[in-house]
Parts: structure tokens; sequence; C-alpha cells
């Protein structure tokens, strides 16, 4: 009879590796299954002491495959690892399986990693922690309760399903932002053109006949010229901002300045503000939805909210649910979120559905999101072309200001 070789995790994720005889490599899964045991890898123990055949034992090329990891990348591994564990294939096996198949040569790498960590005796949960800057505490969250419980593959097609909701909401606002992008860019590099190329020009012209521009004419030029003698450290000057803004939001002790002042934003602050919140809810529906406790729901979720000056809120939220508190009157008490949040969260305390009723909070705040930002690139489209024609009228005009003047002195 085969002998074969198998790590599996117990209900309390101790790992167990042996060798045991089976009649085949299903029948020794059913075996290990009807034990209670989460199977991470099983390979057939040859004669000679080696194992079969493993993907993971042949040399991977990378052919085609970017170096990002996109949003729709982790979806479809969420996707297709629960659909490989719920036919049975092992843990170990679908991660090299997986690894093969993504188009991101990053992820590739990462869930290859992953692997042998798993192989070494890890969770999946303790392999995928390494990388928090792919696997956010959503996915932390969802796939210990998962291997917990024993419901990997239900809990990995939940948070799939979220994935490719927020796939599908990204979509939409990257479509509505195309049109008042390139418009911006446009209309940015015609005026940057006009400064640069055309003003020159007439200014030499001008400087042949002996009068005195009008005052928007030497604006006009006093600028053509700072671009024409000092373009390079215009440049130099705007890279220099944008560097300084991103340290500003990256540095954990500004972060915390900028957080809170975006939410302030006229406009602007109120679709940051609905951004955090529609995450937030979403977050929380889909980790009650997957089994996770209220209290560690929320440590996770203030963890992804995005905002430090909302997660600072939501940190002693946790702290007053977790002494004995109700969701619904801390969420009143902090009297930052909108009312619907405590009143509905109130309902699903009564009912015990909290899941279902943040599904409903998450879903009205994502259209609610949607419209806003329709809206307002709406309303960006003819301010941008009013503006840019303002600019443009008023370079024309300060154009043609000194050629009436010419044309009165030469009529005189």
């Amino acid at each position: 009879m085969p002998k074969f070789s198998y790590t599996a995790k117990t209900q309390d994720a101790k790992t167990v590796k042996e060798v045991e005889d089976a009649g085949s490599r299903e029948e020794l899964i059913s075996k290990l299954r009807a034990r209670g045991l989460f199977i991470v890898s099983v390979s057939e123990v040859k004669a000679g002491g080696g194992s079969a055949f493993s993907l993971s034992s042949l040399p991977f090329v990378s052919r085609g495959k970017r170096s990002s990891i996109k949003l729709f990348d982790l979806a479809s591994f969420a996707r297709n690892l629960a659909t490989t564990l719920s036919s049975g294939v092992t843990l170990l096996r679908s991660l090299e399986i997986l690894a093969s198949q993504t188009e991101s040569a990053k992820l590739e790498k990462i869930l290859k990693n992953c692997g042998q960590n798993v192989r070494d005796g890890l969770s999946l949960n303790e392999a995928i922690s390494k990388y928090p800057a792919i696997f956010s505490p959503m996915w932390q969250g969802v796939i210990e309760v998962g291997e917990s419980s024993g419901n990997l593959p239900f809990v990995l097609e939940k948070l799939a399903d979220y994935l490719e909701m927020r796939m599908e909401f990204e979509r939409k606002i990257k479509s509505a932002m195309i049109y008042p992008t390139i418009l911006f860019i446009v209309a940015t590099a015609a005026v940057f053109f006009f400064f640069k190329f055309i003003m020159p020009k007439f200014s030499s012209l001008f400087d042949q006949f002996d009068i005195e521009l009008p005052g928007p004419t030497k604006v006009i030029f006093g600028i053509s010229k700072a671009m024409e003698h000092h373009f390079l450290l215009i440049l130099l000057i705007i890279g220099a901002i944008g560097v300084g803004a991103y340290y500003f939001v990256r540095n954990p002790t500004t972060r915390k300045i900028w957080d809170e002042l975006q939410l302030r934003l006229p406009l602007l602050g109120k679709i940051a503000f609905l951004s955090c919140l529609e995450r937030l809810t979403s977050t929380i529906y889909i980790l009650l939805d997957s089994g996770l406790p209220l209290v560690y729901t929320l440590d996770v979720a203030s963890r992804g909210v995005g905002n430090s000056y909302l997660e600072k809120h939501l940190i002693s939220v946790k702290d007053k649910v977790k002494d004995g508190a109700s969701l619904s009157r801390e969420f009143a008490r902090l009297n930052i979120f909108p009312l619907l949040v405590s009143e509905m969260a109130k309902i699903g305390e009564e009912t015990g559905s909290m899941p279902q009723i943040f599904k409903k909070i998450s879903e009205h705040y994502q259209k609610d999101l949607t419209t806003r930002v329709e809206r307002l690139i709406a309303a960006f489209e003819p301010i941008m072309i009013v503006f840019m024609g303002i600019i443009i009228g008023g370079i024309v005009l300060s154009l043609f200001l000194p050629l009436f003047k010419i044309a009165t002195l030469g009529g005189g």
C-alpha cells in the first residue's frame, strides 16, 4: 500500500506532520477530513525516499508578467483559492498553482514564499501577515476566522465578493475621471505652449515700438520671460513642492494633521469622509459576516479605515465595546458619524442581524459616494472650460491692448 506524507492543521491551529498508508491520495484526504484536520499538503513517498512530483520543484520563469499588484490580482487570488480548496486541493498545492497562474510577478513571488512558510508549519494567516502592505488587516482577520472555524473556502468567497465589489466601484470612479483629466492636461499643455513659444515672439515684436505696455501685458510677458529663462528652476520648485507634499502625507506625524484637515475641506472633505465611511462599514460587514467577534472586527476595521483621525476614535469605540458598551451608543456618543450609522447599528443589535445591517449601510454610502463624485466631476467639466476660457481670453486681450495702442499712435 502506498505511503503518503502529509501536513495538516488541527482545530486549535497546531501543525501535524505524519506519514500514513492509504489506498490513494483521495482516500487519505477523506480520512484526514473525517478527523477534523485542515489539510495543508499531501505527497506520496516513493520507494527511494523521494516524494511525488510537485509544481514547486520546477524552475519558474516569469515571462510577460507585470511587477505591480492590482486589486484584480488579489480578488482573483481569493476567488481561485476558495475554488481550489472547495475542490479538495490542499492549501500548499493551491498556493503553488495560483502562484504560477497570477499575472503579477510580485504576487507570484509572495505566494511562493507563503507556500514555503506554510510548508514550514505556519498557518496561512501567519504567512500572509508577513506582507501587510499587500494583505490588509481585513485579509488577515477573515483568513484567521476561516482557519479557526475550518471554513476557509466560505470566508474566501465572501472576501472575493467584497474585493470584486470594490473593483467595480473603483472602475466607475476612474471611468468618470477620464474626460476631466484629459481636459485638464490638454488645457495645461496649451497654456504652457503659449507662454513658452508664442509669447516671446510677441514680446520681441512689441520691443520694436517705443510704447508703454499696458499692465496686463507686462504681467503675461513677465511670466513668459520667467518660463523662458528659469524653466528648469520652475520645474525644480514644482517638483520640490510635490515631493514635500508626498512626504507630508506619508510621514506618521504630519499625516495625522492631513487626515483631520482633509475631512474639513469644502466639497472634497465630504467625499473623503464618505469614502472612509464606506470602507469602514463594508469592512465591518464582511468581517462580521465571516464570523469575527465584534471587538476584533472593530480593531481590524479601525486599522483599515484609511484615516488616522477616524482610526483614533474607532479604537476608543472598540475599547468601550470591549468593556461592555453597545456599539450604537458609542457611535452616537462620538458625534462624528452620521445618525444613520448609530440608529442602524441599534436595530442590528436588537434584531441580531448586524452583518446584514452593515451591508445595507455600506451599500447606501457606496451609492451616495458614487453620486457625489459623479456630480462633482460633471460640475468640474464646465468649470474647467470656463476657467480656461478666462485664461486664454485674458491672454489674447493682453496681446491686443498694445496693438490697439500702436494703431492709435499710427493713426495720430
